[in-house]
């Protein structure tokens, strides 16, 4: 009696490079096919003659530019983050893959304003930062041209993480670098919503499964002052004297009703997620 083989399923990723994608990558390589798209994402040249040879089930970009210090940066990020997406999503449509059903675009809480409650996925996006415009303009693309496209899409906005290795520019490894450096932090008596990276690699794959379309908060569904994770940074690695300015900031923390239903239920404490960052 022969066993019949079982075929894997292929998810092509952007940002393999990234925290976000790399990690995705060693979790599910086991489960999935999954496929690097080896190409600078400009290139649309290069990214219709691939396409053309390729095979697979669901696309997910990870890939983005998050740094929007100076000039040069918010050029790029227009570059990569929006006119580039768009077009990968334009390719993708006229290559009629065959067995290609999913797109799932990784936005992020930027496309939101601040908020003193949680915030669902139907609450107006206000961004305040470039990162977060960027995040909306191709959000707006895919809702308005949804009809358009042969696929289903699915967006998905993902909160505060941290991992190990992460860069800065995000409050984890900044934060970690401040306490190092200084006596007194200001500036972030504010509340987040932290979710750890193995749950947004989970939620992930549940929203592509079940080729879900409307957008979702990827988040733990618990807000945290984030003057409680750096005293927490500071008990695991350096127990320094800090004093901590008391002004008052701008909030953002997610509804995740959305993402419980799909099944996502269990999810790790800030102390697992910040040991994900120190250890």
């Amino acid at each position: 009696m022969f066993l019949k083989k079982v075929y894997k399923k292929k998810i092509v990723i952007t940002g393999k490079s990234g925290l976000l994608g790399s990690t995705f990558y060693r979790k599910y390589s086991h489960k999935y096919k999954i496929i690097s798209y080896p190409y600078r994402l400009e290139n649309t040249k290069k990214m219709n003659k691939w396409f053309k040879r390729k095979d697979f089930n669901y696309f997910i970009h990870f890939a983005a530019i998050t740094n929007c210090k100076n000039k040069d940066a918010v050029k790029n990020l227009k570059k990569i983050n929006i006119d580039a997406s768009i077009n990968l999503l334009k390719i993708l449509a006229k290559s009629r893959i065959k067995n290609f059903n999913f797109f799932l675009f990784i936005s992020s809480s930027h496309v939101y304003g601040h908020s003193t409650v949680k915030i669902k996925e139907s609450k107006k996006t206000l961004p305040v930062n470039y990162y977060g415009i960027s995040k909306k303009l191709v959000e707006d693309f895919i809702i308005e041209n949804r009809a358009r496209f042969n696929f289903r899409i699915g967006i998905a906005r993902i909160f505060n993480f941290t991992g190990k290795n992460q860069k800065k520019g995000h409050f984890i490894p900044d934060i970690f670098s401040k306490i190092k450096k200084l006596n007194t932090i200001k500036g972030i008596n504010q509340y987040r919503d932290f979710i750890h990276i193995d749950d947004i690699c989970k939620s992930i794959e549940l929203i592509i499964k079940n080729k879900t379309e409307k957008p979702i908060n990827i988040s733990s569904g618990k807000k945290i002052n984030l003057i409680k994770i750096a005293k927490i940074i500071n008990v695991k690695k350096l127990n320094k004297k800090i004093h901590f300015d008391k002004q008052k900031g701008r909030d953002l923390f997610g509804d995740n009703r959305r993402l419980k239903l799909l099944g996502m239920w269990n999810f790790k404490n800030i102390n697992q997620i910040i040991d994900s960052y120190i250890k």
